[in-house]
């Protein structure tokens, strides 16, 4: 397994405030971060439909989809056969990161980009408060996070792992907001919990109901913040 690298504190800091000229979604940054069309092949990895189709209308692409998540190292592709690649939340469930990354620029060869998409840390954190203040009401005194599949590559340390393969990292945030209604909000809430809580989910699911039902009363829905976005680096010449 990839040892992690020292927090990227300054892009932290980066995704915490917006700032003019920042995409409005998650299909845009990645085309726009691709640049002007080529005429080699982007290789998609991941299962998006919008960006699949983005990505067809700029020219060829190979979709190599959710197959190689677990070994993204074992692209099925040539050496430097491709354009691009543009990883769509592919990396929640790679074991080494380093040989991920790796293999995406191995894949693209020197000039080419690599671009990653994925969640920051800070994403739908309305669900973290309702979570908490829910197993607290109930007396769980210190409640245990909910499980987060985006902790092993959040957008926050992107910049970190993916300086140590490719060069002229940046880091591009994507904001927007989902309102929800309370089934969808305990949806998400009971396939996010932790495996022990303290109390049981049923207990707690009532509690954070309540609250959701009063929230969604008063404002017609409950709104989580989105906070995603794109890491984009160009492969170093041999």
């Amino acid at each position: 397994m990839s040892t992690p690298p020292a927090t990227d504190t300054g892009t932290t800091t980066a995704l915490g405030t917006a700032t003019a000229g920042e995409p409005v979604d998650l299909v845009t940054a990645i085309v726009a971060a691709l640049g002007p069309v080529g005429s080699g092949v982007t290789v998609l990895v991941g299962e998006d439909r919008d960006v699949l189709s983005a990505l067809r209308a700029r020219g060829p692409v190979v979709a190599v989809g959710s197959v190689v998540r677990a070994a993204t190292d074992a692209l099925p592709l040539v050496d430097a056969g491709a354009e691009a690649v543009v990883a769509v939340h592919a990396l929640r469930e790679v074991e080494d990161l380093d040989a991920a990354i790796a293999g995406f620029a191995r894949v693209v060869g020197g000039g080419g980009r690599v671009v990653i998409a994925a969640n920051a840390l800070a994403h739908r954190r309305e669900l973290r408060g309702v979570w908490a203040t829910a197993a607290r009401d109930c007396g769980v005194v210190d409640p245990p996070p909910l499980l987060d599949i985006d902790e092993r590559f959040p957008l926050d340390h992107a910049r970190a792992w993916m300086q140590r393969h490719l060069a002229d990292v940046t880091v591009t945030p994507v904001r927007g907001s989902t309102t929800l209604d309370t089934a969808q909000v305990l949806a998400l809430l009971r396939a996010e919990r932790p495996d022990t809580a303290g109390v049981t989910w049923d207990l707690l699911a009532s509690v954070a109901e309540s609250r959701v039902r009063d929230v969604v009363a008063e404002h017609g829905g409950f709104t989580l913040s989105t906070l995603t976005g794109i890491a984009t680096g160009v492969v170093r010449e041999a």
